[in-house]
């Protein structure tokens, strides 16, 4: 009976050692009250259904190929100049002239998209989201939301822009949030964004998980380093508003992306943080990255016609007028995931004393 109780407390003391220990753990993560988190995919917001009747119940968007057959067909005699090179000027000119067009373009039915309110404010062009929220505003979701590319699970543009994501050092991007108290409820933080410098932690299986490290890249990557204020309500981040650049892969021919009015939405864990990114991303830019590199032969693979995109990304544009009145900018939201991450300051480069960030030379001015 004495022997039985000793194992009693022998097993009770592991136990308590086990917990304690996974507590010490826990703690761990908020150490000097910060956790860092780096991105491991990355996707255009787009709100689907299983058959595609309800926001698209016209069908997809022609393609480059679809798009030549209806506008030159076979019994009309021309030239190559009359065709090719006319197609191929449109494709790397394009103009806003929509009676190019073989077919009128075909954007997403009803008023349902993911995104966020960037605007703060219920407008009569903006949508619901699929949990009710009003006022959201992602207007690129009118342009890709019936372009087979663009839907998931792997639409071609989808694809590679996940895909690029993960395979390349040059967008690593990553943020830390300091200053934070507790990951359920803080009112408020600092998120400062970096480009990392290492590859991605993944397990034997491929998939990314938390726990790995990044080192900053503060030399090449200084312009997209940002610092925002935010709060964690309920165990979500939010932050608020703030124009930033960020990197995207060089495989994609631009190596960086504007971003007006950005913000993160992100549901927080202490291995990852999962939810959406969101702002407003210049239109030229927007479509140079998609077509730098990329010609029609590739696009025809996801049934993405660019001039026809083009033309679809001014007329919803939202945002940020020229001196004409014409706006250059549309409102977008990206599904993200996070992996949680320990991120590491150079000697030069360290947090100061109050723990409020990098210091001040490390961070671009508001």
């Amino acid at each position: 009976m004495r022997g039985f109780k000793m194992l009693l407390s022998t097993t009770a003391l592991a136990a308590a050692t086990m917990i304690a220990g996974s507590a010490a753990a826990e703690d761990s993560i908020l150490k000097d009250r910060k956790i860092g988190f780096v991105l491991n995919s990355k996707a255009m917001a787009v709100y689907q259904t299983a058959d595609a009747k309800a926001e698209c119940p016209n069908g997809f968007n022609d393609g480059p190929r679809e798009q030549f057959v209806k506008f030159f067909p076979e019994s009309q005699k021309r030239t190559v100049v009359d065709t090719q090179l006319k197609y191929e000027q449109e494709w790397w000119n394009p103009t806003t002239d929509t009676s190019w067009e073989p077919q009128q373009f075909k954007q997403p039915a009803g008023n349902i998209a993911i995104g966020l309110n960037l605007d703060g404010k219920v407008g009569p062009n903006d949508f619901t989201s699929p949990d009710g929220e009003t006022g959201i505003d992602n207007q690129i979701y009118r342009v890709i939301g019936c372009i087979v590319g663009w839907r998931g699970p792997e639409g071609q543009s989808r694809h590679f822009v996940r895909s690029y994501q993960q395979r390349f050092d040059y967008n690593r991007t990553m943020f830390e949030i300091t200053e934070v108290d507790s990951l359920t409820n803080d009112p408020d933080v600092t998120v400062t964004l970096y480009r990392g410098r290492d590859p991605l932690f993944a397990n034997a299986g491929g998939d990314f998980i938390g726990g790995g490290s990044q080192r900053i890249d503060y030399r090449w990557g200084k312009q997209f380093i940002h610092a925002v204020k935010g709060k964690i309500v309920d165990g979500v981040l939010m932050t608020e508003p703030k124009r930033v650049t960020m990197p995207e892969s060089t495989a994609r021919g631009v190596p960086k992306m504007d971003i007006h009015e950005w913000r993160l939405k992100l549901k927080l864990t202490e291995t990852s943080a999962e939810g959406l990114m969101g702002g407003y991303i210049d239109v030229e830019r927007f479509y140079n990255a998609l077509g730098q590199n990329w010609g029609t032969h590739h696009r025809s693979y996801g049934q993405e016609s660019l001039p026809s995109e083009y033309k679809a990304l001014y007329r919803n544009a939202d945002a940020v007028p020229d001196a004409s009145g014409r706006n250059t900018a549309i409102s977008a939201a990206w599904d993200v995931k996070f992996s949680q991450v320990y991120i590491i300051h150079s000697p030069q480069q360290v947090a100061s004393k109050d723990d409020k960030g990098p210091v001040t030379s490390a961070v671009p001015s508001r």
